[in-house]
């Protein structure tokens, strides 16, 4: 699907703003409205973008939008030398176009709604964007049956509907031999509603119907609407953690196991307790055999707690003005990281929150992580995860010399989220590196490291598994722990959603296992620390991810790059760790719940152009 941009109006309604720029390079609140149309087509996947300016201001858009790089999308550029009607600019894109289909939009137009669903059902014929307005005289109106489109009527007096077409076109390639066949209108115009009554009347044409926000912003009263809903929708964070209620809910879930997390707890919960985003609760998962270990008595020792049975888990409440709403859950036994993080998501949709953070117990946040990550959540309704830049936390030395704890916060980088290289191995992008600011630029990335990311939990709800007992896993839980956030990554990548990562906020981690680099001596290296144990879940769980997510859809430079890294790991395998042969036929064992989670993933992106342009 190639997509096309018309923004050659000439912006007369917009007189005098548009007496030396065109109107959509106007800006509308924080960005300029030429934006806009762009990321609604990113949204629904769409990233080869034919932009079609009027000859007096082309130079301005090439100089604005480039190539498209920065957008992650190839932008195409071609001149419309006159005004002939929004029908004779859709023929310009003929060449562009090609035998693809083809999405259309108006340069003024913004728009919530994601579209990808429409894109990816699209086959043959036509389909318009409806949005039900309240003055149905002053638009194109069309009459429907359904998701049938009966009639296009321009301005009604007494309009047989209130849905108005919103300048929003999917078309086949046939459109071009249809606008050839037109007659301009009385105004000496290609209509683009004649191009839309002769799909109709060959019963072709389809409706799709907004039900987010839509702005045309080709006038001065719409141009101020939409820049003031805009900023109310973007508001800054600081109005939001000054007013608690109108924020939204986050809950961070952390996992407890005996004395491998109890030395850090302190530190840790007193960060969160200094963070400047006020509405949180904490929620934590305490999978230590005995009850009475070293977490819980530091949490009694700090304020007291209510407790109750329920679920078959025992809670433990607590709620002071001065710090965040705490629950920890005792199963009884270790869990692992996946159901340990399902059971507490599941606690966090009942409480009704927004957003989800699961985050290491070893770790140490600057003051402003959760709203920064907040922040980034809300900028983009397709962001479904995100992380922040995570540097190494030199715990031993600060427990041991008692340092200062600042003076033990490293200039090393631990993560700036996940990379996912093309012979599909999985690596913390930046891990080892001194941070001169090579990852001070806040961008897209394949996923967020499980040491720290936050997570929409409705995107966790669309892309969950449903398991053998009928319950929903957002972590997968055949993974006992390591390579979970992998998959999770993988499958919100599938189902279209975006992972951004931020150098706005730092976190300080005490990783325990940390890779040396890339390059065979230096992963080689880095598996010597590993205990054998945590070297058979993650050669396990990389095998499942393969299983889940290799798709036959990858260019042959992948397959081929993923064959060659899984040969040379299982040469090694035979040679250095041939226990984890075994693994093997747990996989085997595995296949039945591995092919049932399969068949469950969402799969609503090109793989090619949208999954290996991540990859390294």
């Amino acid at each position: 699907m190639k997509g096309v941009i018309l923004a050659g109006g000439s912006g007369s309604r917009l007189m005098p703003n548009t007496k030396v720029t065109n109107k959509h390079l106007l800006p509308v609140y924080n960005q300029p409205m030429i934006y806009y149309p762009i990321q609604t087509m990113l949204r629904a996947g769409i990233n080869d973008i034919l932009i079609l300016p009027n000859k007096n201001y082309a130079g301005d858009f090439a100089e604005l939008l480039g190539s498209g790089k920065d957008f992650n999308a190839n932008f195409s550029f071609k001149i419309q030398d006159y005004a002939g009607g929004l029908a004779y600019a859709v023929s310009l894109a003929e060449e562009f176009v090609k035998n693809d289909n083809f999405f259309v939009l108006l340069g003024d137009n913004i728009i919530e709604d994601d579209l990808i669903n429409d894109i990816k059902e699209f086959k043959q014929g036509a389909k318009i964007f409806l949005k039900p307005v309240k003055d149905p005289e002053r638009f194109g109106i069309a009459d429907v049956d359904k998701d049938k489109v009966i009639s296009i009527e321009e301005k009604p007096t007494n309009p047989k509907t209130n849905f108005a077409v919103i300048g929003a076109y999917i078309y086949d390639n046939k459109a071009f031999d249809y606008i050839k066949q037109l007659k301009p209108s009385d105004r000496g115009e290609l209509e683009i509603t004649d191009l839309n009554n002769i799909y109709i009347k060959q019963g072709k044409m389809k409706a799709g119907f907004i039900k987010g926000y839509w702005f045309d912003a080709g006038t001065h009263e719409s141009l101020v609407e939409a820049a003031y809903y805009l900023k109310n929708l973007n508001k800054p964070l600081e109005h939001l953690i000054l007013k608690e209620k109108y924020s939204p809910k986050v809950v961070i879930g952390i996992v407890l196991y005996n004395q491998k997390t109890s030395k850090y707890l302190s530190y840790f919960l007193n960060s969160l307790f200094l963070q400047d985003y006020q509405n949180i609760e904490i929620i934590a998962i305490d999978n230590s055999e005995q009850e009475d270990n070293e977490n819980i008595k530091y949490l009694h020792s700090i304020r007291s707690f209510k407790q109750e049975r329920k679920d078959g888990y025992q809670y433990f409440y607590s709620k002071e003005k001065q710090y965040p709403y705490i629950i920890i859950i005792r199963p009884g036994y270790n869990t692992g990281f996946s159901k340990a993080n399902n059971i507490i998501i599941n606690q966090a949709i009942k409480r009704k929150a927004d957003y989800y953070i699961t985050s290491n117990v070893d770790m140490i946040y600057e003051q402003n992580v959760v709203s920064e990550l907040v922040n980034v959540m809300i900028k983009n309704n397709k962001t479904a995860s995100a992380t922040c830049k995570i540097k190494k936390w030199n715990f031993e030395d600060f427990k041991e010399h008692k340092k200062d704890i600042e003076e033990s916060k490293t200039n090393f980088i631990d993560s700036t989220g996940i990379i996912i290289t093309k012979g599909h191995r999985f690596t913390e992008r930046g891990q080892g590196e001194i941070d001169y600011g090579q990852y001070n630029k806040e961008e897209e990335i394949f996923g967020a490291s499980g040491a720290l990311s936050i997570y929409k939990i409705s995107a966790l709800q669309d892309i969950a598994f449903i398991n053998e007992k009928r319950q929903k896993e957002y972590f997968d839980e055949l993974m006992f722990m390591y390579k979970e956030d992998v998959d999770l990554a993988y499958r919100l990548q599938y189902a279209g959603y975006k992972c951004i990562y931020t150098p706005n906020a730092i976190a300080y981690h005490d990783r325990s296992i940390a890779g040396n680099g890339n390059g065979i001596i230096n992963i080689i290296k880095s598996r010597l620390n590993r205990q054998r144990k945590a070297k058979e879940w993650s050669f396990l769980n990389h095998h499942i991810v393969l299983q889940k997510y290799l798709d036959k859809n990858y260019s042959s430079n992948v397959k081929i790059r993923t064959f060659w890294y899984e040969f040379k790991t299982f040469i090694y395998v035979i040679f250095r760790e041939p226990f984890l042969l075994l693994q093997f036929w747990k996989l085997v064992k595995l296949r039945k719940k591995i092919k049932q989670r399969k068949e469950q993933i969402k799969k609503r992106i090109d793989i090619k152009e949208n999954i290996e342009k991540l990859m390294r």
